[in-house]
Order: C-alpha cells, then structure tokens, then sequence
C-alpha cells in the first residue's frame, strides 16, 4: 500500500468478473467535479436517496478544514468521503481529538438498492480505513467518527463502532432536522480494522 501523500492503494470487489481488483484514492480534482456532476447527479436525482441533493463545493472550499478523497477504478469515479480535520472532539477519549467523516458516499451503481445488482463491493469499508489511517497519519491514533443516515446503520455496525445514539442534526440547505446515529472507532479497535485491510490486500 502507498504512502497516503501520494495515493492510497486498495482492492475491492468487482461484481461482474467475480474478483478482487485494485483501486486507488487520490484527492479528488477539477476533472472529479465534473465526473460526478455528469456521472453521478444525473443518476441520484431520479432516487429517492439520502445524498440526491450531493453537495460537495463546501467541502472544498475550505482546504484548511476537509479533506476530500475519491476511490477511482476502472477510469471512474466509486466513492468519496470528505474529512473534517480541524481537531474535531472525541466522545469516547475526553481532551482528544478525531478525524470526523463529514461525507461518506458511493456510487450509484455501487449501492444494494439497484435492483440487487452492484458493479464493486467493499468501496465504503475501503475509504472508512483510509480515513483511519489519515487519522494515524495526523496523530489521533486512528479514531474516526460520523453520524449515519438510518439506511447505512447495518453496515456500520458490522464494524466495531461505539454506539453514540442518536443526535438531532441539520440537514441540507432547507432548515430540516434528521435523528442520526453517532458512531465513533475506538481507538483500541484499529488495529482489527487495519489487520483485515492489509489481509483483503494480501489475500487478495
């Protein structure tokens, strides 16, 4: 696996030849912005999905703050999650600080809700350990934490997540208001999920 500043190296599951494949996540770019305006948006406006509405412009508008990542394979854009890195505070460790998942989102036609069929698996759990190891990268030991949409709890719990309950967020540009699941990666528990990424990579 390469050095983070780079770019970071995985392996996720391609659904039509039944294997592994290697994928990358880079910062996203201009020429990503536009992939996913074209690619993307076009696709979630006709679902009745959480992220419809992606809007990923404040993100990089504030380079001090987030950092943005794109998981790219096969020339197209599979996932990205926007990280808030400006010392966001832990629930679990008091005085300490975390990486905090602002965005975490797939493809859509990576996602179980088309008709079953998906092109790649393992995308999500692929950007959540770069997170983790962007987390260790800037001295907070690995802790992440994010607040999940009701669809996305049974993924996350297959993690080893602390269960932080529920917290009454705002939500888009609207005034809404949504009941969304706090979850935080104990620090303790990081080294599971490092195991099992260099394993899938390895293996694999």
């Amino acid at each position: 696996m390469l050095a983070v500043e780079e770019e970071e190296c995985v392996k996720i599951f391609n659904y039509f030849n039944n294997e592994y494949v290697q994928a990358r996540i880079v910062p996203m770019s201009s020429t990503h912005i536009r992939e996913i305006e074209l690619t993307w948006k076009p696709q979630l406006k006709t679902e009745n999905c959480w992220d419809k509405d992606l809007d990923i412009s404040r993100y990089l508008n504030e380079p001090k703050k987030y950092e943005v990542y794109l998981l790219e394979c096969d020339s197209m854009a599979q996932g990205i999650i926007a990280l808030n890195i400006a010392k966001y505070p832990s629930r679990l460790e008091v005085g300490k600080n975390l990486v905090y998942l602002n965005l975490l989102s797939v493809a859509p036609w990576n996602r179980v809700s088309r008709q079953g069929i998906r092109n790649y698996t393992g995308v999500g759990t692929s950007l959540l350990t770069f997170a983790i190891l962007r987390s260790i990268n800037l001295g907070f030991q690995g802790r992440i934490a994010l607040h999940s949409i009701k669809e996305a709890e049974s993924f996350f719990q297959r993690l080893p997540f602390f269960d932080g309950g529920y917290d009454l967020l705002g939500w888009g540009n609207k005034g809404d208001y949504l009941r969304l699941k706090y979850l935080e990666m104990p620090e303790n528990e990081v080294d599971f999920i490092m195991l099992s990424s260099y394993l899938t990579w390895y293996l694999n």
